[in-house]
């Protein structure tokens, strides 16, 4: 196995060649889940952007298409966001097939402006907006990715967009003419960096009947293992304008590890679901593979938990089909040894009183400490990482005890799932060599009691 395919993901997105980072246009019709992203088709670093395509039926197996959107007179395409247009509001509709609209930024030397462009075929070729752009700039070093969902309360659409050190929101009866709302952010959560790629979800409160608003931002540098990571906000949206129930200094990180960053949800599809990028802005361009660089996480379906007065975000992944390796039940152990595939699988383990305890994969480990009450993802030693002098890391989450654990491996990332999904780590490594076998530790002397331990293959 070359170099290229011993660190391709199996059942993670990633190019047949070049850079991606941000997942754009999330949009889901006729069975189809469309993934656009930002896309360098002529190099595997950073540069001119483009929104590269690929197209799933279940959101594991991925079909890459053409490029949808090029570079213009206007700038390069960044990130953005895509709707059906089930009432053709724009009028952009041209025959039966309902019309699929991007909304994105434009992006050139002198500034950032939103602009549309749209398909009548399915999303398999698109034609950009001849008033472009819809939204010019007010004046704003930073006013970029615009997310868009139609708001039922007030009939008419409702765009988040980054400005830097807030959000702005702005409404629309037709995707074409805005007006701005409101705004958001300047003195609430964390500010070590530029905020982007936001998202308004309305979320159910699991074992609840009430929905909660929720804001997500993605924040680059300022993450809490350093580089770039995500928060949100819960509070209420009335339709112009978001309220946060947090505090001005509470911070909530959707996900502790280092390679998480710019989810962002599907549109039309009844369960949110959010995909992001896996990857970390302080050293994506340096990464090991020679052809390609960059890939996606696992899509994941959101939901909300109230726990005493605090909304928690819940994330879980998708249904995974595969087969079972390992099961056991019932046992109290110290150390146990498990073989796992060399390519993608899921290792799920319930807990009854977990004590402190070590899983080691190769040189990668991960540890929760419960006298620290954190569980830590130690890549200091867990093959190639010499590429970046930010890359060998030991990452925390704060975290008081485990009762369950989903992780998904797939060569070259794991997924950390803990205690339901209210707990979450995502980390790339990149081994020497590919790894068989996983060893779990006690710690402090106390037996490990689990309830159930398996390992499923996962198969495409």
């Amino acid at each position: 196995m070359n170099k290229v395919e011993k660190f391709r993901p199996e059942i993670h997105f990633s190019p047949e060649k070049h850079w991606i980072n941000d997942p754009n246009g999330l949009v889901f019709y006729k069975g189809e889940y469309h993934l656009f992203y930002q896309y360098h088709p002529q190099s595997t670093v950073w540069g001119p952007m483009h929104w590269g395509h690929a197209i799933s039926k279940d959101l594991v197996t991925w079909e890459e298409k053409p490029i949808a959107l090029y570079p213009d007179e206007l700038g390069a395409i960044f990130s953005g966001s895509a709707v059906v247009d089930w009432n053709n509001t724009s009028g952009l509709q041209t025959g039966e097939e309902k019309v699929l609209v991007a909304i994105f930024t434009h992006r050139g030397e002198d500034n950032e402006k939103q602009s549309i462009a749209y398909s009548n075929d399915c999303g398999r070729t698109w034609v950009k907006y001849s008033g472009n752009p819809v939204i010019v700039n007010p004046g704003l070093k930073d006013f970029r990715d615009p997310k868009v969902f139609w708001h039922e309360g007030t009939s008419q659409w409702i765009m988040s967009l980054a400005c830097g050190d807030h959000i702005r929101f702005y409404g629309s009866p037709n995707l074409l003419e805005w007006k701005h709302l409101s705004s958001f952010g300047e003195t609430y959560g964390t500010h070590d960096g530029v905020w982007e790629c936001p998202d308004l979800l309305h979320l159910q409160v699991e074992g609840e009947e009430e929905k909660k608003w929720v804001l997500i931002v993605s924040l680059n540098p300022g993450g809490p293992n350093g580089g770039s990571a995500i928060q949100y906000f819960t509070g209420e949206f009335d339709g112009r304008t978001f309220v946060t129930d947090q505090k001005e200094s509470d911070v909530k990180w959707a996900d502790w590890g280092r390679d998480f960053y710019a989810a962002v949800t599907w549109s039309g599809v009844e369960e949110p679901t959010w995909v992001g990028w896996m990857s970390n802005w302080q050293y994506a361009n340096q990464t090991p593979t020679d052809e390609f660089r960059g890939a996606m996480s696992i899509p994941r379906t959101l939901s909300l938990i109230k726990r005493e007065a605090e909304y928690v975000l819940i994330q879980r992944p998708i249904e995974l089909k595969g087969e079972n390796v390992l099961e056991r039940a019932n046992e109290c152990l110290e150390e146990i040894k498990v073989d796992v595939p060399s390519g993608a699988y899921t290792f799920e383990m319930n807990l009854e009183n977990a004590p402190s305890f070590t899983i080691e994969l190769g040189g990668l480990k991960l540890a929760f400490d419960k006298r620290a009450k954190e569980f830590r993802i130690d890549r200091t030693n867990s093959g190639f990482i010499d590429f970046s002098e930010h890359f060998a890391s030991v990452d925390v989450m704060p975290l008081e005890k485990v009762e369950d654990m989903t992780i998904i491996a797939d060569r070259t990332s794991i997924e950390v799932f803990i205690n339901g999904g209210s707990a979450v780590m995502t980390e790339t490594f990149y081994p020497v060599n590919a790894i068989s076998e996983m060893t779990i530790r006690s710690g402090m002397g106390e037996p490990i009691n689990a309830k159930q331990i398996k390992v499923k293959r996962i198969s495409l």
